[in-house]
């Protein structure tokens, strides 16, 4: 069945909002330099995610936003970046209009860690203002557990966990020739550098090193798709309550 909302027509799209579609998800991200995965890394993980798991959340897809916040690697060629307050301010106009045509639920998949706070700012102010039920996602932070268990290490910018997603995502994509260890840098607490000295960013010492085993990316994005659909499943419940 058809739930991608560009690819509906009008009645159909009604006629699913019948049945019952009043959730919608929203996948976020931006375009930047990600080690040896594309630009696009940041929306071809949660528009995946999306496509994934709205069948089973009985949610329509909405198109993606591929324009973000980029700030430390904006300088790498084909690096892209719009101002915070627009933003912020486009986020929120668009989930007014989620709200207005009828979305009761409303479910933001995010792909990149610069713009969490303006996400979180936009989805507050359109639940306090309207009566839509607003939840933010960022997936790597909620599936931290995962790329521990798959792993066994933490994840990071371009790190094993983006890379393996994109592996199940994407995996013509992917330039394991690139790869050299050294590519890692470890982003220190209490400096603030700009261009940041490499495009894969750990955030913990000797952890984040790329895997790229096909089989072990499957499976885990497999349990970061379950692990979203399972959380959004137990808070839709709560709310219904």
């Amino acid at each position: 069945m058809e739930l991608r909302w560009n690819r509906l027509n009008w009645k159909e799209f009604e006629d699913l909002q019948k049945r019952g579609y009043t959730r919608v998800i929203l996948p976020v991200g931006t375009i930047e330099a990600h080690g040896v995965t594309p630009l696009g890394t940041d929306n071809i993980i949660p528009k995946t995610i999306a496509e994934r798991i709205a069948p089973e959340i009985k949610a329509i897809i909405a198109p993606t936003v591929y324009y973000g916040i980029t700030r430390s690697l904006l300088k790498y060629p084909g690096s892209l970046t719009i101002t915070p307050s627009t933003f912020k301010a486009f986020i929120t106009e668009l989930l007014f209009s989620f709200a207005k045509c009828g979305m009761k639920e409303i479910v933001v998949i995010n792909g990149h860690g610069g713009q969490n706070n303006e996400l979180k700012q936009a989805a507050y102010e359109v639940h306090e203002k309207t009566s839509a039920k607003t939840a933010v996602i960022h997936w790597w932070d909620l599936c931290e557990e995962q790329t521990e268990k798959y792993y066994d290490t933490s994840g990071g910018h371009g790190a094993v966990d983006e890379t393996a997603a994109m592996i199940a995502c994407a995996p013509d994509t992917i330039h394991e020739d690139m790869y050299n260890p050294d590519m890692l840098y470890h982003v220190k607490p209490g400096t603030n550098v700009y261009p940041i000295p490499s495009s894969i960013l750990i955030y913990k010492e000797n952890t984040g090193a790329l895997d790229f085993d096909r089989q072990k990316a499957n499976d885990y994005f497999k349990s970061v798709c379950d692990t979203i659909k399972d959380f959004l499943l137990d808070i839709f419940k709560r709310w219904e309550r």
